[in-house]
Parts: C-alpha cells; sequence; structure tokens
C-alpha cells in the first residue's frame, strides 16, 4: 500500500511540477509585455527545472528526488522573494499614491495571491513530502 501512495505521490507532485512551469511560462514570458532580464533569468531557470523535475518524477528516474528537492527549493526562493517585493511594492503605491496607488496595490495583491500557491506553497508541500520520502540513513 506504501508503495501505491509514494508512485501517486510521485506522479501528482510531477504533474504539479509541469503545471508550474507552463504557468511560470505563460504568466511571465505571454503576459508581461517588456522583457527584463532580473525577472526573464530566473523564470526561464524555474521553467527548465520544473520541467526537468516534473518529468523525472512522472518516469520514477532515480536521481528525481534530487532535481525535485532542487526545484522546489528554487521555486520556494522565488516564490518567497515574489509574494514579499509584491507585498512591498502594493503597500508603498497604496501609501504613497492613496487612493490612486490603492488600484495598482489592488492588482500586485492578485498577483501575489495567484503566485502564492504555486511558488509557495507546492514547493513546500512538495519539499516535506521529499524529506519524507527520503530513505533513512541508519
Amino acid at each position: 500500500m506504501r508503495g501505491i501512495l509514494k508512485i501517486r505521490a510521485s506522479l501528482v507532485f510531477g504533474v504539479a511540477d509541469l503545471l508550474t512551469a507552463v504557468l511560470v511560462l505563460v504568466g511571465v514570458f505571454m503576459a508581461l509585455p517588456a522583457r527584463w532580464a532580473p525577472v526573464d533569468v530566473p523564470a526561464a531557470a524555474l521553467i527548465v527545472v520544473k520541467l526537468a523535475s516534473g518529468l523525472s518524477l512522472i518516469a520514477r528516474a532515480h536521481w528525481a528526488p534530487r532535481l525535485a528537492t532542487m526545484g522546489a527549493a528554487l521555486a520556494l526562493v522565488l516564490g518567497l522573494g515574489l509574494v514579499t517585493t509584491l507585498a512591498l511594492t502594493a503597500s508603498w503605491l497604496s501609501g504613497v499614491y492613496g487612493p490612486v496607488g490603492q488600484g495598482g496595490a489592488l492588482l500586485l495583491t492578485l498577483v501575489a495571491a495567484l503566485a502564492l500557491p504555486y511558488l509557495v506553497v507546492l514547493p513546500a508541500a512538495e519539499l516535506v513530502w521529499l524529506r519524507a520520502a527520503a530513505p533513512r540513513a541508519a
């Protein structure tokens, strides 16, 4: 029974990693109107790592846990940085520009709320699962 759950969890996290890669691709490279290296380079790195991680988890490759850990850690770091930056920028806009800035703050808050599940919660859950699924050293 434990083996079936492990296979099912591997499949779920593999599909989730592929979905995350697609969402980052659409969100950064299709939705953003301008290119900027400090956004594009980490996003491209995250897309590549998440695609490789998702495919390796689905294929149950022997190196999948290591790659998935790297991908989840990268997503968590970038996601926490993104959500923090968006929250700080939204509060600054709202405070400095008053009612006019509240529209921009609302938009940034919405983006942070959309990024939170895929770039913070999911990678944290994946890291917990990978730690629990790791073989114990005697």
